[in-house]
């Protein structure tokens, strides 16, 4: 596989200087501040990993940092470690969308950490020359991309589709905020989208249908005005405040989630949070227009994995290990039926007194009041965390 590196337009003093700046930067440190973001991502939390997380968001980033220095791409030796990588992620049953997704946001946080790092100076030093940076970081998503679409020799068509390059890069240029240049402009006039228009980020997911699927979704949307773009089983972007739904709604297998129009500031934010709310409303069957005020439990603990799997932990920890009356099974119906032990004795086909018992040795286990609404609360939003991650609690314990 060949890879070409982003060429500056000139390799001047501004050039050198930027290389000078970019070289003061601690690897370790630019990783320790990245990780603080990074790891909240469900996508990233939910990753198959053989080597160490930190140790593999070090190796990204050191490489990045090298090629911005040196100007020399990763060479065959590297893309080969990458591609190994990736075909054990895909082996494990990884999906690519999931992989493209922490990657793409790997590179604004990577963005983000550099000027939140660098000294007044060179901070405007590194806004002026955004171009280049970002260049580099398209360049480095790019090759990522095309590496994991081979791990994943079924989704390797739709990855390549210049359409979907090129609405990604400029997705992801607006939501690090770098600067509009008239290239993002020419971007945007090629895919019929307008920079200077206000724009409603959205994502929309067709149930059971393949990542060509999603991908012919994609082009269709382009090709209707908005900034679309594949991510696997699902399609992102920007599009107009009056952009026309009702031809594609018209598939009952779609569903939609999107936001009003958003400052470019939150873009970012906006994209993950309607993600989130795809993932979720998938799973619970929805199909059409779907709202965060329908999942607002749902998507508080997918906001924060690792809060929501200490939460389960507290919940449901010592009662897995309990006895055979299936304690944790017991608190889940209590949760489906609104705690009403009438309706939960009746689900679980027991009498009512031996649920009262059940709920005593629960209550004594768990420490937690069954009858105060704090600790209901603390249930619930286990019980939606389960439901949203169901793999969670497994990884957690190994």
């Amino acid at each position: 596989m060949s890879v070409n590196a982003h060429l500056p337009v000139d390799d001047g003093k501004s050039d050198s200087d930027l290389r000078r700046v970019l070289g003061r930067f601690d690897v370790g440190v630019v990783v320790r501040r990245m990780e603080i973001g990074i790891r909240q991502l469900p996508a990233y939390s939910r990753f198959f990993w053989p080597v160490d997380r930190g140790a593999m968001v070090r190796w990204n980033v050191d490489l990045t940092l090298r090629w911005m220095i040196n100007g020399t791409p990763p060479d065959e030796h590297v893309l080969s470690d990458l591609h190994e990588l990736m075909r054990a992620r895909a082996a494990a049953g990884q999906p690519l969308d999931d992989s493209v997704l922490v990657y793409r946001r790997g590179a604004r946080m990577f963005w983000e950490a550099l000027l939140d790092l660098a000294g007044e100076d060179d901070r405007s030093l590194l806004t002026a020359r955004a171009d280049m940076v970002w260049g580099y970081l398209e360049d480095y998503v790019d090759m990522v991309v095309r590496v994991f679409a081979q791990a994943h020799p079924d989704q390797e068509d739709s990855s390549a589709a210049a359409g979907d390059l090129r609405a990604r890069a400029l997705f992801d240029r607006l939501c690090a905020q770098v600067p509009v240049t008239i290239e993002d402009r020419d971007r945007a006039a090629g895919l019929e989208s307008d920079l200077a228009a206000p724009a409603c980020p959205f994502t929309a997911q067709l149930a059971g249908a393949s990542v060509a699927d999603h991908a012919g979704l994609a082009a269709r949307l382009r090709t209707a005005g908005a900034l679309a773009f594949t991510e696997g089983i699902r399609v992102t972007g920007l599009m107009s405040p009056g952009f026309g739904w009702s031809t594609f709604l018209a598939d009952p297998r779609l569903l939609l989630a999107q936001d009003p129009a958003t400052p470019r500031a939150r873009l970012g934010v906006a994209a993950e949070n309607l993600r989130a709310l795809t993932a979720i409303a998938a799973r619970s069957g929805c199909r059409g227009r779907v709202s965060a005020d329908d999942f607002l439990p749902e998507l508080l603990v997918a906001e924060t994995p690792e809060v929501a799997d200490r939460i389960v932990r507290r919940v449901f920890g010592r009662l897995e290990r309990a006895d055979p009356m299936d304690l944790a099974v017991t608190l889940r119906c209590l949760a489906a039926h609104g705690f009403d032990t009438a309706a939960t004795a009746a689900a679980l086909q027991l009498q009512v007194n031996t649920l009262r018992y059940r709920i005593s040795r629960i209550e004594k286990l768990t420490r937690l009041s069954l009858t105060e609404h704090r600790d209901r609360t603390l249930v619930l939003l286990a019980v939606a965390w389960e439901t949203i991650s169901r793999d969670q609690r497994s990884a957690s314990a190994e």
